[in-house]
């Protein structure tokens, strides 16, 4: 699905211009959960009491959207989701070493290090033989 999701919103992209495609894919988001919300009767008070950190995740996603779209269009869907994957996996390797975002602390496991190794050569592996 994430792979059905990030090709129509790169077609999307390339007949809007990335700017403007970006805007109607989270009105369509905005929407979509408004209208969950209201069917399930629960807009009352909605962020009331959530840490401001948590709505970053907002931001985060906006610029995912934003360079998925300009990468699709480029480099193709199967790099695109293995970069944004292996990219992923770093950003949260190093949010949980250091806490970020009130998460506890747990160190990265020297175990792991030869899985981020081969991650990351093969997202290379995909780049250089394209």
């Amino acid at each position: 699905m994430i792979a059905v999701m990030v090709t129509a919103n790169g077609m999307l992209a390339a007949i809007m211009g990335t700017g403007v495609a970006l805007v109607v894919i989270h009105l369509v988001g905005l929407l979509t959960a408004g209208l969950f919300l209201i069917i399930k009767k629960s807009t009352k008070d909605i962020i009331k009491g959530v840490p401001f950190t948590y709505m970053l995740g907002g931001a985060i996603g906006v610029v995912t959207i934003l360079l998925n779209n300009l990468c699709v269009n480029n480099i193709g869907v199967a790099m695109t989701l293995g970069l944004a994957l292996v990219g992923q996996i770093i950003a949260s390797a190093v949010v949980e070493h250091f806490g970020v975002l009130g998460m506890g602390k747990k160190r990265i496991s020297f175990k792991k290090v030869p899985a981020y190794i081969l991650m990351i050569a093969g997202a290379v592996i995909m780049i250089v033989g394209s």
